[in-house]
């Protein structure tokens, strides 16, 4: 049997590309396992810190959001010692509802949602905030998640709109 010899750069290039891959969403971590030092090694310096509410199973989360309006949002979240307790996907319905309207402030739903990509004033002196994400109900398909913040920073509505990008009147075949 003949043995296929792999030029050493395209072996370099094939295994960078598989770890790009476990950097871009933590798969290479293990929970219960893996440190904060193994966190920001395969994933780099997080864009935010948030400790944990009373009540909470983690005491830290850092966030980790991949492309500039990118659907995609990790939490690592970590105990008291250090050790990674989970890492998830953040841009997503389920976890918006978790924000408790009426109290939330804007700090509150950063530590659940992390940064916006855009933020938008309203008229009676409140803001918007709004994420590109994902739903899966069987197909994923483009949304928004928008918070809405009154003019005290208390969250007042979170939910769920058309993404643009996705949504097309003409979308049924109608063309009239």
């Amino acid at each position: 049997m003949k043995s296929i010899s792999v030029p050493r750069g395209i072996a370099v290039l094939a295994l960078a590309l598989i770890s790009g891959c476990a950097s871009y969403s933590g798969s290479g971590l293990t929970p219960g396992q893996s440190s904060q030092a193994d966190t920001r090694a395969l994933m780099g310096e997080p864009a935010g810190k948030y400790t944990a509410r009373a009540g909470e199973l983690f005491a830290e989360s850092w966030e980790y959001p991949r492309g500039p309006a990118g659907r995609h949002t990790y939490m690592a979240r970590f105990d008291q010692a250090g050790k990674l307790v989970a890492i998830d996907q953040v841009l997503t319905v389920q976890t918006a509802a978790k924000i408790k309207l009426g109290s939330a402030k804007r700090d509150d739903v950063l530590a659940v949602l992390g940064r916006p990509g855009i933020i938008s004033p309203d008229r009676r002196g409140g803001e918007y905030w709004d994420y590109a994400a994902y739903a899966y109900d069987g197909v994923p398909r483009k949304i928004r998640l928008v918070v809405g913040f009154d003019r005290d920073g208390i969250a007042t509505t979170a939910g769920e709109s058309y993404d643009p990008e996705e949504f097309s009147p003409n979308a049924d075949g109608n063309t009239q």
